[in-house]
This record gives C-alpha cells, structure tokens and sequence, in this order.
C-alpha cells in the first residue's frame, strides 16, 4: 500500500471501542481512561486488556458493513444471485444489494458501501496483527492461566488475521480454478501480517494463498494444546455461567478454536485445488466430530419448529455473535412496506421448487427455514428473523452469525476424495441430508465428479442460504451462478463478474 499512513493499517485501539459487555468490561484501567483515548501501554500491561483486545476484534467483526450483513446475507448473497429482488429500500444497505446484484460494481449507491467493508476488514486485519505481535513479546505471568491463555490469544489473532484476509482474496481476486494461478503473475491484495505497516505490495493469488495457510498452520500449532483439553459441546459453547476468566478460557465453543480453524485450513485448501491436503484436514475434524459429537448437527425437527432453533445451531464450529443489531439489520431491509407485508429478500418459488425438487415435503430447510409469501410465489428465509407466527425464536438463535458448519467440512471431504473413493463421498453427502431430515438417498447411479459436484452444488445451496457462501462456492468450480429467477439470466464465473474492483484509493497501488 502507498507510504503515506492508512485508515486500515494505523488504527491504534480501534477495536476496542466494540468491547462493551465483553469478558474484560471490568478491567481497572477502563475507569480512567474514556474508551477512545485508551493508550496501547495500559491496554497490554494486564491479562484483562489482550482479553479486551481478542474480544473487540470479534465484535468489530460483527458490525454490519463486515459479518453482520455485507459478507454474509447481505451483499456476498446478493451476488451471488440467491435473492429475487424485486425493490430496493434507499437506506439500510438495500439499495446497495440490488446493484451488486445487478454487477454495478461502480455504481455510486454501491461503492460507499464497498468502501467501507474495504476499510473496516483491514482494520481487524491491523487489530489482529497488532495483538498477535504484542501477546507473542508479553510475560505469561501477565495471564490468569499463564502460556496456556497467551498461546490461546496469539493464536486466535493470528487465525483471524487470515480469515478476514482469505475473504478478502475471494472478494478481490479471482479463484485459482479461473486459470492457472501458479504461473498468473497478476497481483490483486496484499498479505499484511505486521503492525503497523506501511508499505504492503499487491501479491498474486497464489501468493495470498500460501501466506493464509502458513498462518492457519501456525495457529493450528498454538491452539492445539489449548483445544485438546477443553470442552465442544453445544450446550458448553453457549454457556454464559462462570468467572470472567472461566468464560474466556474455558468457553471456547463459537470462538476460532483449534477445530475452526483446521476446518478453515480444509476450506482454503480446497479453494486452492488442493484435494488431498483438504481432505486431510476435513477428516480431522469428522474424526473429532464421530468421536465426541461436537458439531453433530439435530436429529430431530422438533428443535427447530418448537425451539426456532432456524440456524441449526449445534451444527456451527465458528460463529460470531451480534446481541441486537442483526435482528433489526436484516428487517430494516427485508420488510419493505411494514413487518410481514412484503418481503424484500425473497428466493422465487421457481427457483426453489427446482433446488428442492423431491425433497421439498422432507428437507427441514424448505419446511421450517423458509416460509412462503406473496401467495407462493416466492419464500423468505427466517434465519435472521426475530419470531414467525408469533412464536419467539430460541434466544440462542438471533444473535449468532454462522461462520463455519460442520456440513461444510463433510462438502469438502466429499469433494475431494471422490475421485479415490465414490463411496465415501457419496455416504458424506447422505449424512448431512440425514441430518436435515432427507433419510432416503440413492446414488448408486452417479459415476462421474462432476455429477456429484452437481449434488454438493445443490445441498450447498440449500444450506448457506443467507449465509454468504455460494459466491465462493461458484467462484472455486468456476461455475455459472443461477438466475435469480425464471425472468433473469445466469451469470457467468468470468472475471469481470466474481472479482470486485478495489476501491479507488487502492487502485493505483501495484
């Protein structure tokens, strides 16, 4: 990036003005110092302020140019085609949804918005840099659980800094499977991994590529003897019961724990066409799924129509959690004339009766993720929402932002061990549809990859809905994206379609 100093790269404590009701809301030093003024010597002088440092990052993750909507059911599904989107609010982020969607990348009610995801992600990127080097440099005795905690800290910094990098690398650069990006010596974002930094050349795709793994192996590396001992479970992973400190260390559920990130790694590993290395680390976190249950998702639909439990919670290895603006977020957009009247984000019913095909009377995410509206002709999702016929959803399932499933995991290790084993791939796929309520599954008569792929593609579609996932997911098979309906057109996976233009303030940089 050019010399002079950036909103991105120069942001002292920024993250943490979003640690409000985090675990270190208590520190002492936050009664002397006003939250915009605290200075980096007070912040990482006690255990309670790199516990305030971690948990602003994730909370600045949350905000809604970020995770809270733009980089999930926001504009990343608007591009992706997966909403019929028939009208526009000015405000809320509506406006900008219906542009990408119509690939107006440059359009001025977009790029305000582009803009500001741009900034903010590289603002958790300097936050996560900036901890990662300060806790590797502090004193254990610093810590309530002395190495163990600071390992834990170091390596959630350094996992996080390569997710929101990799996203990043979705967003801005094409997939390597768009040519062959181990010769493509075009260079797209760069890789920043020290604070403060000023000067980060543009790298290529294969480059990027191989900094996010290195940095994934490392936290790998530094979680492992954290995430060993501590408990996965569902019911642990929400637990707000506890010391301040047992919450922070102990409470490791939703966070970017060990699993996550080997389950983040399996992820990049596939979009870099590495199959082997992607099954490798899928299987590690099946084996601890069939082992201890973690991650398994419901057997039951009782959860889900009596409980609202829409987002299929115990399913989740990493999530982020947003207490009150994601519910209001996504109705200031999706209820266009007044709550429950028209829906705004919709799938068309068209293109929900092809996704869903046979399965539409079994599949629990057609019976109780999606309701129909506008006699039938099309369905809203209800993930997001706060109640459906005036039931409260589980308290559990409005504030939590699904980053990584375990379904994903069980895609990957499909994928990429069919062309060795169709068997076992075959018999991924029927458990996650088992475990959404689709119990007979024949496909003994599938003999090729790409008609399987075809099958994951579909699943896949199903189960990110509103999540943020099919637009990497096309970009990685270099795949057609569906209309958004029977009266738009597909759009093809070319350059000019999947790569978002980097703001103008970072064009000219090479």
């Amino acid at each position: 990036m050019e010399k002079r100093k950036k909103k991105h790269i120069y942001v002292r404590a920024a993250a943490l003005l979003l640690a409000a009701g985090t675990a270190a809301s208590c520190s002492d030093w936050l009664d002397v110092y006003p939250s915009d003024e605290i200075k980096e010597e007070y912040l990482f002088s006690t255990g309670d302020g790199y516990r305030t440092a971690l948990n602003g990052i994730y909370r600045k993750m949350t905000t809604f140019n970020l995770y809270g909507s733009n980089l999930t059911w926001g504009l990343v599904d608007a591009w992706a085609q997966s909403y019929y989107i028939d009208q526009a609010p000015s405000d809320h982020g509506g406006a900008a949804m219906l542009q990408i969607a119509d690939l107006n990348f440059k359009s001025q009610v977009l790029t305000p918005t582009t803009d500001a995801m741009w900034e903010e992600a590289w603002n958790v990127v300097a936050n996560c840099n900036n901890l990662a080097q300060q806790v590797a440099a502090a004193d254990s005795s610093l810590f309530a659980k002395g190495a163990y905690e600071r390992r834990m800290i170091e390596g959630e910094a350094v996992g996080l800094r390569a997710f929101m990098q990799f996203d990043l690398l979705r967003i801005y650069a094409p997939a390597p499977a768009s040519k062959g990006y181990a010769e493509d010596t075009r260079t797209f974002i760069p890789y920043v991994d020290t604070y403060p930094s000023y000067v980060n050349p543009h790298r290529t795709v294969a480059e990027c590529l191989e900094l996010v793994i290195r940095d994934l192996k490392r936290a790998q590396e530094l979680l492992w003897p954290v995430d060993a001992v501590s408990s996965m479970d569902a019911d642990h992973r929400f637990n707000l019961n506890g010391t301040v400190s047992a919450l922070f260390t102990e409470a490791r559920g939703y966070r970017l724990n060990y699993w996550a990130v080997t389950a983040e790694l399996a992820r990049v590993y596939l979009y870099a066409g590495m199959e082997d290395e992607a099954y490798a680390e899928a299987m590690k976190v099946i084996e601890e799924e069939q082992e201890t249950g973690y991650f398994e998702g419901s057997t039951s639909s009782y959860d889900i129509e009596e409980n609202g439990n829409m987002k299929l919670i115990e399913n989740i290895i990493f999530a982020l959690y947003s207490p009150t603006e994601l519910v209001e977020w996504e109705q200031a957009i999706n209820y266009v004339v007044s709550a429950g009247s028209e829906s705004y984000l919709c799938m068309d019913s068209e293109v929900a009766n092809q996704l869903y095909g046979s399965e539409a009377e079994t599949d629990w995410r057609m019976l109780y993720q999606l309701e129909p509206v506008y006699y039938g002709y099309y369905y809203r999702p209800l993930k997001y929402h706060e109640q459906v016929s005036g039931k409260s959803f589980a308290e559990k399932n409005n504030p939590t932002i699904p980053m990584l499933r375990m379904s994903e995991v069980y895609y990957i290790a499909a994928e990429a061990i069919f062309d060795k084993d169709p068997e076992e791939a075959k018999s991924y796929l029927s458990y996650v549809k088992r475990l959404r309520g689709v119990r007979d599954t024949d496909y003994s008569a599938v003999a090729r990859k790409d008609e399987f792929v075809e099958l994951l593609v579909n699943d896949m579609r199903r189960e990110f809905f509103g999540e943020g996932q099919m637009l990497y997911q096309y970009k990685r098979l270099n795949r057609t994206m569906p209309a958004m309906s029977a009266y738009d057109d597909p759009v093809l996976p070319t350059d000019e379609n999947v790569v978002l233009p980097l703001p103008d303030s970072e064009s000219n940089i090479n």
